[in-house]
C-alpha cells in the first residue's frame, strides 16, 4: 500500500503528446518527473464530479543547487531542461530569481503542452531580463541595498574617540569641582 506522497501520476495524454515526445534529453524527462513530485494536488468537487488541482502551483521551488546535489544533474543540463520544459509548455516561471545568489525561482505546472505544435499553442512568456545586478545603484539584492547608511571604520573610530573625550571632560569637571 502506498502512503501519502509516494505516487507520481502522469496522464496518458501527456505521455503520448507531441510535446512529451519532442523533449530533447533524458535529463529533461528526469527534471519533469521531479517537478511532478513537488506538486501538491488536492481533490475538489462532489463525488462523481471530482477534479484535481495543484495547490502549490506558482510556488514550486527547484533550484540549480538542489538539482546538482540531490539528483546529480549538472547546472548546464538543468538549465537546458528548464528551457526545454518551458518551450514545450510543461512549466512556466512564476517568479524569476534571475540567477541572483539565494533568490529562488518559483515555477508553475502548465497545460500549454496540450496545444503544442498546433496553431492554438500559446508561446511562453520571455524570461525576465536581469536588472540592477552587481554593484549598481538601486540593486535590491546586493550590498547597496541597505537603507541605513553604513559608516566607515574611520568614522566609527572618530565618533568613539569623541564620546570618550566628552566623558573624560565631564569627569574632570566633576572631579575638579569637588576638590
Amino acid at each position: 500500500m502506498a502512503g501519502k506522497g509516494k505516487i507520481i501520476w502522469f496522464e496518458r495524454a501527456l505521455i503520448e503528446s507531441k510535446a512529451f515526445l519532442a523533449l530533447k534529453t533524458a535529463a529533461t524527462h528526469k527534471v519533469l518527473s521531479f517537478f511532478f513530485t513537488k506538486r501538491q494536488c488536492e481533490q475538489i468537487g462532489r463525488k462523481g464530479k471530482e477534479n484535481w488541482i495543484i495547490k502549490n502551483n506558482g510556488q514550486i521551488e527547484f533550484t540549480y543547487l538542489e538539482a546538482q546535489n540531490k539528483y546529480g544533474i549538472s547546472r548546464d543540463k538543468f538549465g537546458t531542461a528548464i528551457d526545454d520544459l518551458i518551450d514545450k509548455g510543461f512549466i512556466d516561471i512564476a517568479a524569476s530569481g534571475q540567477g541572483i545568489y539565494k533568490v529562488k525561482s518559483l515555477y508553475s505546472i502548465s497545460n500549454r503542452w496540450r496545444n503544442y505544435d498546433t496553431p492554438d499553442y500559446e508561446q511562453p512568456k520571455p524570461r525576465p531580463k536581469s536588472v540592477n545586478r552587481g554593484f549598481q545603484k538601486g540593486n535590491q539584492y546586493g550590498r547597496n541595498c541597505c537603507k541605513e547608511k553604513k559608516t566607515t571604520v574611520t568614522e566609527q573610530h572618530s565618533s568613539t574617540v569623541t564620546e570618550q573625550h566628552s566623558v573624560n571632560l565631564d569627569n574632570q569637571s566633576y572631579v575638579s569641582g569637588t576638590t
